[in-house]
This record gives C-alpha cells, structure tokens and sequence, in this order.
C-alpha cells in the first residue's frame, strides 16, 4: 500500500515537473524573438579610403568589413571550426556530444593543471544566435532560448550562411568585428595575405581577444594559438610537419594604431561633403576620397616645420613636457617625433627617440630660440620630452607654433584635392583654415587683373607702364587714396610682365583703371573667384582688399594651368553604400550618345564633352603663366629659382603683413598656401609672402621631388604663340645679349607691326 502511494507521488511529480517545463517551454518560446536572419546584416561603419584604397578614416569604434562565404578563405574557416565548433557541419544547432566532452576535458584540466584553455560547449550557431539576436546575460532561461533559436535557425538556414554571418559579426578585439578588419588591425595584412599561424591566431581570439593578447600574456597567447593548431592537425587540415613548422613560429602582430579613429582636418572635410549630399542617407558608406597621402604627409611637414622654425626669430621656446601623457595629449607626433632629453651641454643636447628607440644629437647653435638667441641648455631639462623634426638628414627642436596656416594641394585639370591641411593641430583647433578661414589675398589677386588685361587686348606682355604715384578719389567726404608700392619706391617705366613679376601696384592699378573697374569686377565674379562680391570699393579690389578663402583662391589659379578652364574643387570620388551600390561617382566628362539600344533607328558616333567652362584663352592662360615662371625667375618668388624643375608662383601680401600667401604651380599640380593668425596680427616686421609662406612651398616641392623628379615634365605650350627675345627694361625686340624669352600670338605680333609703323620708339606705350 506504502509503495502504491509512493507510486502514485512520483507519476505526480514527474507530470507536474513534465507539465511545468511545458509551460516554461511555451513561455520561453513564446517571448523568442523572430529566428528570420535572412535580411540581417551587420552594421557597417562609414570608412573613407585615399586615392589608392587605402584607409584614412573609420567613423566610430566598431570596426567591420563584411566577407560573403566564397570570398572567406579556406584556411580561416579552417581554422575557426577547428577552434570553436569541429562537428559544426553536420550538427543540427547542438552538440550534445561536444557538451559531455567539453565538461570532461575541463575537469581534467582543472585537476591536472596541465592546460589552461578551457574547452568550450556552444557551436557556432549558438554563438551566433547570442550575438545577434539574444543579449549576452548568464541564465538558464536565455541559454534555453539560445537552443531553441539555434535549432530553428539550422532547419532554415545553410551551413555556409551561418558561418559567413558568423565570421563577420564576432568580435576580435582591437575594435575589430569581423574577420577581414581583425587581419589588418592585428597583422596589417588583406585576409587574403595572412599565413596558416596568423589564421590560427585570429581564430584563437574570440574566446577572450584581452586574454591571448601577447603583449599582455605571451605564453597564454601562444598556448591557444598552438591549441588552435593541433586541433586543425587533428581535424585533418594540416600535416604533422606543418603543424611543427607553425607552432614553432612566434606571434608577431602589427603596431597597434588608433589615428584612423581619429578626424583631422581633410575627414572632417570629406564628412561635411557627405552630410550635405541630400542624395546621401544615414546608411553606412565607403568613401573614395581624392587624397595622395603620400602628398598629404609632405604637405602637414613643411607647413609645420616652417612655421616652427619661423618662431625662433620671435618667440621663447614653449616645447617641453614633463611627462610622456602630456605630450600625447597633442596630435604633432602624425609629424614630428618625440624624444627624451638625456643630456644636456652648451654644444649638443643627447636625446632618445621614443618610436625608435635610438639615440640622436643636436647642434645647440641651430637651435637658438627667441629674438636674444637663448642656447637650449638653457631652457632644456634631463627627462623632458620634446618634439623633433628631420629636416634635410638633421634633427632640429621643434615646438607647436603660436601663429597657423593651411596648404592645399590640387590638380588643376579636374579640381581634385590631393592634399589638405588646414591648420597645425585639429586637436586644438578644428576650424579649417583652408575652407572657413576668409582673409584678404593681398597681391595674390593680380595675376587675375593682369589675364583679364591680355585676354581683351588692352594690354601685351610687353606692354610699357609708367610706375608712379596717383591720387584717387574714394567718395563724398573721403579723403584722396594715395597707394604706395610695397618698397614705397616708384620705378619709372616698366613692362607689363616685369610690373607683375614684381608684383608692382601702382602699375597694377593703372592698369585696372584703363581696363575698366567695374569690368575687371564682373570678370572676377565670371570666374568665380569670390563666393560674394557686392558693394564692394572697386580701388581696392585691385589689390585683394576682399577676402577670400584659401581653396577658392587655389582653384582660381588652376585657370593658368589648365588653358583658362573653371574647374570644381572636390575631395571625393566615389561613394559605395554598404550594399554595393554607388550613390557618388563624380564624372570628368559628359557623354553624348554613348547609350542606345539594339533597336535604335540609327547609330550616333559617341561624343565626349569636357565638364568644365572656358573663361580666357589658353594662349591668355600660358602667357600669365609664363610670366609667374618669371616672378620665380627673377622676380618676388626667386628663392625658388635654384630648383630645377618647372615652377610658377606668386606672392601675397597685405596690409601689415597680417595675412600672406604663396601659390605655386607646377605642371602636375598647384599649391596654395595662408599663413596667419587666427586673430588677425601683423606677422613680423617686413615680413611678407615671399618670407614666410613661399618657404613652406620650397619645402613642400623639394621633399617631393627627392622620390618623384620626372626630367621631362614641362608646361604645356598651346598652339598660336610665337617666341620672342625681349628687352627686358622696355620691352621692345631685341637681338641683343641681355634679353628674357617672351610669348606672342599672331595678332599680338600683327597689332605690334601696326602700332611700329605709326610710332617708330620700338616700345608700346
């Protein structure tokens, strides 16, 4: 009777129990999220590349690029089944036998503390299923529905599928989701380049990416990798030897760098572009941009190592840290490169560089700071950090300058920007001085005067000007202007390239005048040299009264580079969506009839049109661009003429010397370059473009041409211009010994023969 009763207790607790997981069951499945994973796909960060593909910038921490199966190679899915999941093609979303022999092995690990990597029980599936579907927390209740979505999802879905989902959504560490972005954040390498140890050690990582770090725990790194290895030997992807050869390999990761998590100026630049395309939406998006960070790097040196050196003339040195935090804090080391002070004397200062680990001297009397000239063993401590430069295979002190600048580097046949720096430090400042800062372009704006003057007819190359001082009359209850020249000299007669070679104003001003004022204005605005120009003194304008900013400023001066063109500055080329549509393709060119259809009437031959307007000829266009290459030659930018390879450039400079210019073209590209202060000052005394901004170009262009000098590269010469030996001090044609080069069209020459036959002088008046 006891056993009946006891019987009868059982049978009810074990339907009550069978009815209690039931209702569990049902509870639980009735709170499981939707299995579908077919349209899920994870979330992809924005990321712009420079023109060759290679990665400036990913937007946020997550970092990811997403893989489909057949592009994931062997070895890595390899790999990865053989550390997490070996019998993952042929279970059904569990592993029961996985999980009796998960718990075995670890209670024998404990025991006999022989090994420290602990087998785990999840497949692949349930992983993924944690990952994407459910959170992450500790309970019986959501590893019952990791089981239940796991079974449903293996029913549904292909083995390939969850492992391609799978592989480009668990994290690795060092930011990376995925497998493709783990290959270059760990070994700097494609994927696709990485040998059977690095497959293995990505493979090791999703167990713990912080606990198999080698920097952190190398045995413990190096016994998971191994383990990772074994397993693929007995699974039967690698033979005995080459596990022995891989396992006895070290673990060699990359430089851990976060600067392509960082924005400097030109991302920030490209992302303001992108946020003001109403085409564009909120998706995640591959950038092309248009930047050579090749150039980029040259062009963030010589504006930074300039303006630094600059400084000694005028200000203390203001460069020590006393700890290696607090000069990290800046954004210079992108450049320059930090150095601890070891010892110190009156003729050298012994310093550790930090990146290298290697020992440098300095020369104390290149290196005086502040208009007294202090010796550095005056102002330097044992201990300190500071920055450095190499400038010409010598090390020179270096300190974050007070006053800033911005270069802009770009082609001017297409308008894209290949480099962009605009300022000395983002960190400090995000302000872009190259496309927010509008300053006065002082005489930088008259090559634009001058073209207008030619391209009319009103005046030639040789034309003769009389440089002396004129009265202006600036309005009711004004006083009289009286304009001066730079020198505050006048210089008598002088030809119409030699005034601009010298960047003379007065004559820069009769010129204007005769020309017509309000029609050099409409011109300006026909060339769209300033984004607004209304009410503005007309005087002035002549001499780069109204501010302008530094792109629009380069982008004007493309017009004598590419035969009198307007060209659009960009600094994108392609925009890619996360599902591999093109949303941005800038096009060069516009096409006539390159579509038709096999059913078309008639055949069109295709006809490519050049996606730019003509402002001045092109025999305009060289004529001012030869004689740039004078002011190189013998006039304001002669600093440079020592270079031998094609160049033409011009000076500005203002009232004051508060803001200063150089532009400086070349037959690949054209540089511009500001430099001023962010509160308007004067810069120095007599200081001007030719002293502080055409420098930071020399830099620039002699940096560039070590690597890349092609002999045979010139500026190209339109047709319809004749060469000519001028008399340089007044202009007429000579066969004489002192002479300059000088270029004509035909009705130039013909207009001279007419002007000869009535005024026997020889000169144009």
């Amino acid at each position: 009777m006891k056993l009946f009763k006891l019987l009868q207790y059982i049978i009810v607790i074990f339907i009550l129990s069978i009815s209690l997981i039931v209702i569990v069951l049902w509870n639980i499945q009735e709170d499981l999220p939707d299995s579908n994973i077919s349209d899920y796909f994870p979330n992809e960060i924005t990321k712009i590349y420079d023109s060759d593909f290679d990665l400036m910038y990913h937007v946020g921490n997550r970092d990811r690029f997403y893989l489909n199966y057949e592009d994931i190679p062997i070895e890595m899915i390899n790999a990865i089944i053989s550390a997490e999941d070996k019998s993952f093609f042929t279970h059904s979303g569990f592993d029961l036998k996985g999980i009796v022999n998960a718990f075995l092995v670890n209670i024998k690990n404990i025991f006999t503390k022989r090994n420290t990597n602990y087998v785990g029980a999840s497949t692949i599936t349930q992983q993924l299923v944690k990952n994407i579907l459910l959170n992450k927390d500790q309970t019986i209740v959501r590893k019952v529905k990791e089981l239940i979505l796991s079974m449903r999802i293996e029913k549904r879905y292909s083995k390939e599928f969850i492992l391609e989902l799978y592989l480009n959504e668990i994290y690795f560490g060092r930011r990376s989701y995925g497998i493709a972005s783990a290959a270059n954040n760990y070994f700097q390498k494609s994927i696709y380049d990485l040998t059977v140890d690095e497959y293995a050690y990505l493979a090791a990582l999703p167990k713990g990416p912080n606990n198999y770090d080698p920097q952190k725990n190398y045995k413990k790194a190096l016994d998971r990798r191994n383990y990772v290895l074994l397993q693929m030997k007995e699974n039967g992807y690698l033979t005995e030897l080459d596990f022995k050869k891989y396992s006895n390999l070290e673990i060699k990761l990359a430089e851990r760098s976060d600067y392509k998590y960082e924005l400097d100026y030109k991302t920030d630049y490209i992302l303001s572009q992108i946020s003001n395309n109403d085409v564009i939406s909120n998706n995640s998006f591959y950038i092309q941009s248009t930047i050579n960070q090749k150039i980029q790097f040259l062009a963030e040196k010589s504006l930074l190592d300039n303006l630094s050196f600059f400084e000694k003339k005028y200000y203390d040195w203001n460069g020590s840290f006393e700890n290696i935090k607090d000069i990290l804090k800046n954004d210079y080391d992108k450049v320059w490169e930090i150095a601890k002070i070891i010892s110190i004397s009156n003729s050298k200062i012994l310093l550790n560089l930090i990146g290298d680990n290697k020992e440098i001297e300095i020369e104390s009397n290149k290196n005086l700071y502040g208009s007294n000239k202090i010796n550095p063993a005056s102002f330097l401590k044992i201990n300190q950090y500071v920055y450095v430069s190499m400038i010409q295979s010598e090390y020179f002190l270096v300190h974050p300058p007070k006053i800033n600048g911005s270069v802009l580097v770009m082609d001017p046949y297409n308008g894209d920007i290949l480099a962009m720096v605009g300022g000395t430090s983002y960190k400090a400042s995000n302000f872009n001085r190259s496309t927010q800062a509008f300053r006065q372009p002082g005489s930088s704006i008259k090559p634009f005067v001058y073209a207008y003057a030619i391209d009319t007819g009103a005046f030639l190359p040789n034309s003769l000007i009389l440089d002396s001082n004129i009265l202006l009359d600036q309005g009711y209850n004004l006083p009289l202007w009286i304009p001066k020249n730079y020198s505050n000299k006048s210089y008598g007669q002088m030809t119409f390239r030699n005034a601009l070679e010298t960047s003379n104003n007065l004559v820069t001003l009769k010129i204007g005048l005769d020309v017509g004022l309000q029609k050099i204005n409409n011109f300006l605005n026909d060339i769209e040299l300033y984004q607004s120009n209304k009410d503005q003194d007309l005087y002035s304008i002549l001499l780069g009264s109204i501010e302008n900013s530094l792109i629009n400023l380069t982008k004007s001066y493309s017009i004598f580079l590419n035969g009198g063109y307007l060209v659009s500055p960009s600094i994108i080329k392609k925009v890619v969506s996360d599902k591999g549509e093109i949303v941005v393709n800038r096009g060069y060119y516009s096409c006539d009839f390159c579509k038709f259809n096999l059913d078309d009437r008639s055949y069109r031959k295709p006809k490519l049109n050049l996606e730019k307007r003509n402002v001045i000829s092109q025999q305009t266009s060289f004529q001012i661009l030869n004689i740039l290459e004078g002011a190189v030659q013998r006039g304001t930018g002669k600093a440079l003429n020592h270079i031998n390879y094609p160049i033409a450039g011009k000076t500005g400079t203002t009232n004051d010397s508060k803001d200063l210019w150089f532009f400086g073209l070349t037959p690949e590209f054209i540089v511009g370059v500001y430099v001023g202060y962010d509160q308007p000052q004067k810069i120095g005394f007599r200081e001007s473009g030719s002293t502080v901004a055409l420098p930071i170009f020399q830099s620039f262009i002699e940096n560039y041409l070590v690597d890349n000098k092609d002999e045979d590269l010139s500026f190209f010469i339109p047709d319809n211009l004749i060469l000519k030996k001028i008399n340089p001090e007044n202009g007429s044609f000579t066969n004489d010994e002192k002479f300059i080069f000088d270029y004509f069209t035909s009705e130039q020459l013909e207009k001279i023969d007419n002007l000869n036959k009535v005024d026997e002088i020889g000169g144009i008046n």
